[in-house]
């Protein structure tokens, strides 16, 4: 039985360590933490013994066996890319869309989907909204909202502080679209569900994306700041193997920055992080290396399965084959990031 704790053991397990992944899970629930320019900070302490603070952090510990029972209602796949059900190549068949979006601008097209087939009241993104030095977590409940955070941030943004806000406005059925980190963590919410919120019934679909590591937003917006006019500074796009580079996209074009520049500037939580593909989300995008404006997509649940089925069937999505000399390098890629420590070590017992 996994021992849930309090805040005082999260700072001292994981806050204090710089093990944080600036998830938001923590800051979206708690009084007494905050997000303050892309860090996580406890403004006052808490007596309580136990706290979604803890039992949600995906750094703290995670159980995932127990977490695939609940989400696939078998044992952990140990395969290199998880539980997995189709591996395809897809894209937006709206320029528009793909366009706005990363690469193939799949995960909008999935989320148009979602709303114009009545499967969510509102999903939780990342955005970086005008005028604001950080991104954050938004609620979006229109096509046009989610078109607006259309892109990667690759940073940590305390997007799922949001997810707070939506259950609060009551909405009931709350996609989310995430890194594997709070892809974990939003299955512990549904797994522990702290104060009986119905969490496993109103949390979903939820969208995981590939993710290496990502950038501590506050160094990270330090090191554009010498560089560029932040206000200008529109988007990033880091091109496959072997171009080594981060692109900075800005309203004057781009510049290219070499990767080992900016690899300082890695969160240290990610270091620990074994999850590449988001294993434990409904599906799961990233980039297709080799086939530019196309996506790599996993199906891993029906949920999955039949969101994307109905986006091909409003052709709002176009899929084809995934070639098995990508589906190798892909598993070869996920394995590599497994050879990583587990997220938190084993759990409490």
């Amino acid at each position: 039985m996994t021992e849930i704790h309090g805040l005082n053991e999260l700072f001292s397990r994981v806050l204090d360590k710089g093990l944080c992944a600036a998830c938001g899970a923590c800051v979206g629930g708690c009084p007494y933490l905050t997000s303050f320019k892309g860090k996580t900070v406890m403004v006052h302490s808490c007596s309580l013994e136990q706290g979604r603070c803890f039992a949600y952090c995906p750094m703290t510990f995670f159980d995932p066996d127990e977490v695939s029972q609940a989400v696939f209602r078998i044992p952990r796949n140990l395969g290199a890319l998880g539980q997995v059900r189709d591996v395809m190549a897809s894209r937006a068949t709206d320029d528009k869309i793909a366009s706005k979006g990363q690469a193939g601008g799949t995960v909008s097209a999935l989320l148009v989907t979602a709303f114009e087939e009545d499967l969510i009241d509102a999903v939780v993104l990342t955005s970086l909204v005008p005028g604001e030095e950080y991104p954050r977590g938004i609620v979006a409940t229109s096509v046009p909202e989610v078109l607006a955070c259309a892109g990667s941030k690759y940073v940590g943004a305390h997007s799922l502080a949001a997810v707070r806000d939506a259950l609060n406005s009551g909405y009931e059925r709350i996609g989310v679209v995430g890194l594997p980190c709070q892809v974990r963590s939003v299955r512990k919410m549904a797994l522990y569900d702290i104060q009986k919120e119905n969490l496993a019934e109103r949390i979903g679909p939820v969208i995981g994306l590939f993710c290496n590591w990502a950038f501590s937003s506050r160094e990270f917006n330090s090191f554009l700041s010498q560089r560029f006019d932040i206000e200008h500074v529109e988007g990033f796009h880091i091109p496959p193997p072997p171009a080594n580079c981060i692109e900075i996209v800005t309203r004057e074009g781009r510049a290219s920055i070499p990767l080992d520049e900016v690899r300082p500037l890695i969160q240290a939580a990610c270091q620990n992080c074994e999850d590449m593909t988001s294993e434990f989300a409904d599906l799961s995008v990233g980039m297709y290396e080799g086939k530019e404006g196309w996506n790599t997509l996993i199906t891993r649940t029906d949920v999955g399965r039949n969101l994307v089925e109905r986006a091909v069937a409003r052709q709002n999505l176009e899929t084809d084959t995934f070639p098995e000399p990508n589906l190798s390098h892909l598993k070869e890629a996920s394995l590599n990031k497994r050879q990583r420590p587990s997220v938190g070590g084993e759990p409490d017992s």
